[in-house]
């Protein structure tokens, strides 16, 4: 059933030929969060992590899907990949308490219903008692209306109607099969978690953000000099990397930062790939290969002021033991929990939502280089700079699915 509600999606977001802004309201408005979860997270194709997490048959991992509980199954019997609402459809109950395991069967600790990893209910402690019209073949866990796997990440969609996976990742296909096909790319065994207090949307503003990068991140790029002592360095400068961040809006939410994969004579470096893909709504690639070891990043919006992301190292396939050890310690460094990196971009989404309590200050304004945007055949827009085409490409797509019935 759809959300009633009287806010003006078409206000929040107002964007002219030399100015482009969103209302505060977007990152602090409980109901606006609550709409989110029923037009974007319920309505999209959204990702909720790799198949290689369930190598086994067996395997389980549960998660959510915008606010909704779900499990990711492997079935021991097919080997095929299954996701179903983590609800007994008794009185409901979640089945599954643990992140991740492995089990052919999950039982309701409530009163004992038992489901099979395929999510069949197998069986009812005192099925008698619940009369002639109790039908089992129609009760077992609730699966997903849609399913779909690209380049292993798994995909799911709560509705039956709208675009297949492919027509709504759109131009960001080119850069995933950039990543996972030609540059090679295999997702780690590990990952972890860090939360925040602050909109979901923040981090996927961040990651296609280049210009923060010597603010935020100074005392990082300050080892960086010193570790080097004036040797020729891998890493960048801040003059170079405002030189060279140039962002998209590839169209459909999705975006890209730093060097130019989608221009038509682009050749990979032989230092690796240097770019940031965002696909809409809720799954990051850092392809950083000149600088740092490539990332997935999978956000989960928990309320309008809190955040979980999980975050995967992604290993070269066929490199040697010691180069994907390598770049293992390099992205503990800037992305880990004690790293230098992740930790900056937490502490200033948590003042970013404090300062948004400021009710009587409206807007975020996100006009840099609007003017020098940029629109080719293929509906794609260009900032040649560190401009804010990529954090326009968010909202665009988001004021559109917003308005939406």
């Amino acid at each position: 059933m759809a959300i009633s509600t009287g806010i003006d999606v078409d206000s929040l977001v107002q964007e002219s030929e030399y100015d482009f802004r969103v209302s505060r309201r977007v990152y602090t408005d409980p109901e606006i969060f609550q709409m989110e979860m029923e037009r974007i997270f319920e309505r999209s194709w959204v990702c909720l992590g790799h198949e290689t997490e369930l190598p086994n048959g067996g395997d389980y991992k549960t998660t959510y899907i915008g606010q909704e509980p779900v499990i990711i199954t492997r079935n021991p019997d097919d080997h095929q990949i299954y996701v179903v609402f983590n609800r007994c459809r008794h009185r409901g109950t979640t089945v599954c308490q643990t992140e991740y395991g492995n089990a052919t069967y999950f039982r309701c600790g409530y009163h004992g219903w038992v489901y099979n990893n395929k999510g069949e209910l197998i069986g009812v402690p005192g099925r008698d008692g619940y009369g002639r019209g109790f039908d089992m073949s129609q009760l077992g866990l609730l699966p997903v209306s849609r399913m779909a796997s690209y380049w292993g990440f798994i995909f799911v969609n709560l509705s039956d109607d709208g675009p297949a996976l492919e027509e709504q990742l759109g131009n960001a296909r080119f850069g995933l099969d950039l990543i996972m096909g030609q540059h090679e790319m295999v997702v780690g065994k590990g990952h972890h978690k860090f939360g925040y207090n602050g909109n979901w949307k923040l981090q996927l503003e961040n990651t296609v953000d280049g210009y923060h990068f010597p603010s935020v991140h100074k005392s990082q790029m300050g080892i960086w000099k010193r570790r080097e002592r004036g040797e020729a360095s891998r890493y960048p400068s801040e003059e170079g990397m405002l030189a060279t961040a140039r962002t998209r809006d590839l169209g459909n939410g999705h975006n890209t930062l730093a060097e130019d994969p989608y221009d038509p004579d682009y050749q990979v470096p032989a230092a690796g790939l240097n770019f940031n893909l965002g696909v809409f709504p809720n799954m990051d690639i850092l392809a950083l290969e000149q600088v740092l070891p490539t990332q997935i990043r999978i956000v989960r919006p928990v309320a309008v002021d809190r955040t979980e992301v999980t975050l995967y190292p992604l290993l070269r396939k066929g490199a040697s033991p010691e180069v994907n050890f390598d770049r293992l310690r390099r992205y503990e460094e800037f992305y880990g929990p004690s790293g230098f990196g992740s930790t900056d971009d937490w502490e200033i989404f948590s003042r970013v939502q404090k300062g948004l309590q400021a009710k009587r200050v409206e807007w975020i304004i996100l006009s840099r280089c609007i003017e020098d945007e940029v629109l080719d055949d293929r509906g794609i827009r260009t900032n040649l700079n560190a401009g804010e085409a990529s954090q326009r490409a968010l909202y665009r797509h988001w004021k559109q699915v917003m308005a939406a019935d």
